[in-house]
């Protein structure tokens, strides 16, 4: 098998940032020049607190498709509010760690 040199090439191009952004961080988001995100700031942890209620949302809204005839957790109750907790923590860890970018684009926004 022959490898194509110009596919080669081509993936192995260097990646240039669109519109020539100063700065780009995180989710690749163009920012303004000199003014970078503040993550300790209270303002970006209320946007980190806003992002982990949208992923909770999304992750309760995708557990509604999955049937729940093999649960672990038992059901009832008790189980579906410790889903609920479980959800909470997922969603608060995955905010900190995932970089969804939801939490930097209201930040931008807000900082303004």
């Amino acid at each position: 098998m022959q490898i194509d040199r110009a596919l080669i090439e081509y993936n192995n191009r260097p990646l240039r940032v669109p519109g020539g952004a100063a700065q780009v961080q995180g989710t690749g988001a163009r920012l303004a020049a000199g003014k970078p995100i503040d993550t300790k700031s209270p303002l970006y942890k209320q946007c980190i607190d806003f992002e982990s209620i949208f992923v909770k949302m999304m992750l309760k809204e995708m557990r509604a498709t999955v049937d729940k005839s093999a649960d672990i957790i038992g059901g009832g109750f008790a189980g579906d509010m410790y889903q609920d907790m479980l959800d909470d923590e997922y969603a608060k860890t995955m905010s900190k760690t995932a970089h969804f970018g939801l939490a930097d684009d209201l930040y931008r926004q807000l900082a303004k």
